[in-house]
């Protein structure tokens, strides 16, 4: 009986690494490799022109993957050329009607001035002529055609003020007018745009460079905005290890960790202690266990873990997100 009862004191030492089973080594089989999965989807609704790739293709950071085709948005670049190119031409015309304003006004001003020049040659025609009334030099009707001289050049300057103030006024017009015809440029010029990003959406390539999914799209289905094409799993990849909560106490970050990888005949990998969750895994579960009623059953919790994995191992390339590990942690290092 005591031999029993020892050995089933050691067996609790031994899974809880009590007394003399205790270690600075933890280790967990729940863990797994981790890899950030990326989705692309189709950004515009169209077929399938071309698929540049294969099932599980290793790709580079922007290299071509699939080809959208759409008409649609072809057409929109045409259209939206043609606005543009329409657009710098209707501008490019009222710029001259500007200049041909500017002109007027100059051609108003000069007659303004040449009128000026006739209306005090007429009023000194007229004064000289007064002058010269009084001893009978000339005749009242050469006084009285000097004075319609002298009124009707006074009118001819009237006219002439005024006719600067409309060429003023068509100028004014055409400069507002040329400043609608720069908003519809920079208009067009954003529709010329978004029409080029639009087409340029068809074109889906790698945003990094990693290993491919499999292909489920074949050239000619119809696609809509949305639509899954493939996935594109990167060549960053990391280990979560889910350690109970009595196995964290001594663990820090920056200690030395490895793992086996079950698939790759227990190959090892070394790694280094990144980052240990805030919170257990229950708390991030959607149906949280509550305690508050019913009868208590203790369960160990367990913590998660990142271990990130060193560079420049042997092996290295043929670890994939998903594949069952053995951590290990030091936490005496």
């Amino acid at each position: 009986m005591l031999l029993v009862f020892l050995l089933g004191v050691g067996v609790i030492l031994w899974a809880w690494h009590l007394g003399p089973f205790n270690t600075p080594l933890q280790q967990t089989e729940n863990s797994y490799v981790k890899g950030n999965i990326t989705l692309l989807s189709a950004q515009i609704n169209g077929y399938i022109e071309k698929v540049y790739v294969s099932d599980f293709e290793d790709v580079k950071q922007g290299q071509p993957l699939v080809k959208v085709s759409s008409p649609n948005y072809s057409q929109q670049v045409v259209q939206a050329e043609s606005g543009l190119e329409q657009a710098t031409t209707n501008l490019a015309n009222q710029q001259q009607i500007i200049e041909q304003r500017k002109a007027d006004v100059k051609a108003a001003q000069a007659k303004v001035a040449q009128v000026k020049t006739q209306l005090e040659l007429s009023i000194q025609q007229l004064k000289r002529l007064e002058s010269l009334v009084g001893v009978g030099a000339v005749s009242q009707n050469e006084v009285d055609t000097a004075k319609a001289a002298v009124k009707n050049n006074e009118a001819l300057l009237s006219q002439a003020i005024a006719s600067v103030d409309v060429a003023r006024e068509g100028q004014k017009t055409a400069e507002v007018t040329k400043i609608g015809l720069v908003a519809q440029i920079k208009s067009a010029n954003a529709q010329l745009k978004q029409a080029n990003t639009n087409q340029e959406y068809g074109l889906i390539t790698a945003p990094t460079s990693g290993k491919l999914g499999q292909i489920n799209i074949r050239t000619g289905q119809l696609v809509t905005q949305g639509t899954q094409l493939v996935y594109l799993i990167p060549k960053s990849m990391w280990v979560i290890a889910n350690f109970k909560e009595t196995q964290i106490d001594k663990m820090k970050i920056g200690q030395k960790a490895w793992f086996t990888v079950d698939a790759l005949g227990k190959q090892k990998f070394t790694g280094v202690v990144k980052s240990i969750s805030p919170a257990t895994g229950s708390e991030f579960s959607v149906i949280k266990t509550d305690n508050a009623t019913g009868n208590f059953t203790k369960v160990v919790q367990r913590i998660s873990v990142r271990i990130d994995i060193d560079g420049n191992q042997s092996r290295l390339n043929e670890l994939i997100p998903g594949m069952s590990v053995v951590a290990t942690v030091d936490t005496s290092s």
